[in-house]
């Protein structure tokens, strides 16, 4: 009986902590850092304020959650992405799921790239250094996938590493780009960028 109490009110916490970091993500999307407080954010989830707290010490604790939220999404589209068939098929998934996070997210993103240059040394310091994590685990796994990609003869013969910096280089600038043009949508689709990034600009 005991267990089952606690299993319950664990899983109402699990769903509140849910609720919580969504309507933190839309305040943090709609107004940036810097303008949003903890009585919006509390506002939004329908918390009082007390409540925030129980689950985050500080506005940058919740924002930094938020931020590593983002990156589980984004992740778990990635490992979906590896059960296609083949390197092209999994580049071609991994390449969509891409495109696919930061456009469901495009305003959180839009406004986390221009808040970071406005937050305290320390703090954006912090930041900085959990994205970075994410990013070098996000480019071990392209590494590898590239190296699948030169074993299975699909790619040319060529650094896996090198080959990785590349793709990344020409999705995120398509990506990014898209991201500040605050247009609706990002111009650029993941199999246009794909091709150009495996077959190149050049007429042959």
């Amino acid at each position: 009986m005991n267990t089952n109490s606690s299993q319950r009110r664990q899983r109402h916490r699990d769903a509140d902590l849910a609720g919580l970091l969504e309507a933190a993500e839309r305040v943090f999307s709609e107004r940036g850092y810097h303008a949003t407080s903890i009585r919006d954010i509390a506002g939004e989830a329908g918390f009082s304020v007390g409540g925030v707290y129980q689950f985050f010490p500080s506005k940058e604790a919740l924002y930094l959650r938020v931020v590593e939220s983002q990156w589980e999404y984004f992740f778990g589209l990635i490992g979906r992405s590896r059960e296609a068939a083949g390197f092209r098929g999994k580049l071609e998934s991994l390449t969509a799921a891409m495109f696919q996070a930061f456009q469901e997210r495009r305003g959180f993103f839009r406004l986390f790239m221009s808040d970071r240059g406005r937050l305290s040394a320390s703090f954006s310091g912090e930041v900085a250094e959990r994205v970075s994590q994410h990013t070098r685990r996000l480019r071990e796994e392209l590494v590898q996938l590239f190296r699948e990609g030169v074993d299975e003869g699909a790619i040319r013969p060529a650094d896996p590493g090198m080959l990785a910096s590349a793709y990344l280089g020409i999705v995120h600038t398509c990506i990014f780009e898209g991201l500040a043009s605050g247009a609706a949508a990002i111009s650029r689709s993941p199999s246009e960028v794909l091709s150009l990034f495996l077959q190149g600009a050049a007429v042959s």
